[in-house]
């Protein structure tokens, strides 16, 4: 008899599972209430800012009405108005397709806070056409920090994607689909104009509106007009700064040119306005006061336009 030689056994061949297809999930309650406040706020604004339905007075005529030191142009009103609303509608839309729903921006980076914005954005819409000026205030003290927070929420995002895409390739753990993919939504591809862009513009509208909305209550009360010459003088110059920082930083989402760029252009608005400041603003303000505040803007607004176009020349020659 020949000697069996002993047979090995065989070990079970395991064949690597093809990646999981992304962005396969159904949008959920963070899609759909960006979605339905989006929509409640566009109404309300139209409504009441130009339709006139609450209190049966246009936003125009209201700010006419309480003009303060700090009111831009009507006209600049309706320009970046409409841009808000037009980029604030692509992220509702965009938000809700199979690309972006999952987004790290638009889940962490938004969550439910849009809702809660669009929310104040409402009130204060509804507030402000009864001329309820201390409510209204408030609506839009929250729509403020609706919009910082998630500004900051956007930042904290990028940072960490930033950190992680850096780890990933170090590990060389990446895949050519996640290489592709870009979750930071940096500036200028399109998920930036639909992510992050529609946000910035309409916080860098909200900041100075914030401190106008208590110059027209302070109006409204026929409070001392030295009081609202203080919220003024000391509200411009802390939004100057603020732009400033987020221009020179250097982390992570800078530097924030769309939220300056909107501020700048506020001041400048003011700046025109008080070229021609009316007669409610000459009977209760000195001619010294008025020109402080032109040229406070004029310095605010020309200053911030400066250094956006440096800073971005600089930047720019420095990645070549």
């Amino acid at each position: 008899t020949t000697p069996t030689t002993p047979t090995t056994p065989t070990t079970p061949t395991t064949t690597k599972e093809p990646p999981t297809p992304t962005h396969q999930t159904n949008a959920n309650i963070n899609n759909l209430l960006n979605l339905l406040g989006y929509l409640l706020s566009l109404i309300a604004s139209y409504l009441g800012g130009v339709a006139g339905w609450f209190g049966g007075i246009s936003n125009a005529e209201l700010s006419s009405k309480y003009q303060t030191l700090i009111t831009p142009s009507a006209a600049y009103f309706g320009y970046i108005w409409a841009v808000i609303f037009l980029f604030e509608g692509f992220f509702a839309v965009a938000q809700l397709l199979p690309r972006f729903r999952e987004q790290p921006l638009v889940q962490r980076g938004v969550g439910s806070v849009y809702f809660l914005a669009c929310s104040a954005q409402t009130a204060w819409a509804i507030t402000f056409g009864y001329e309820l000026m201390i409510a209204a205030f408030v609506a839009m003290f929250a729509l403020c920090v609706g919009l910082l927070v998630i500004l900051n929420r956007q930042w904290q995002v990028v940072t960490d994607e930033e950190k992680k895409a850096k780890t990933a390739m170090a590990l060389c753990d990446t895949t050519a689909e996640e290489m592709g993919e870009d979750l930071t939504a940096a500036p200028p591809r399109l998920p930036y104009w639909a992510l992050r862009f529609p946000f910035a513009v309409h916080a860098g509208w909200i900041a100075p509106a914030t401190p106008l909305m208590l110059s027209v209550l302070l109006v409204e009360k026929a409070v001392d007009p030295k009081y609202e010459l203080w919220v003024a003088v000391i509200s411009i110059p802390l939004l100057f700064g603020l732009c400033m920082g987020l221009l020179l930083r250097e982390d992570a989402g800078a530097p924030a040119y769309s939220f300056t760029g909107v501020v700048a252009y506020a001041c400048v608005g003011i700046w025109w306005e008080l070229q021609a400041p009316t007669y409610s603003i000459l009977d209760r303000h000195d001619e010294a006061s008025v020109n402080l505040m032109k040229n406070l803007t004029w310095f605010c607004g020309g200053c911030l336009l400066v250094v956006m176009v440096s800073r971005f020349i600089a930047l720019f020659m420095r990645d070549q």
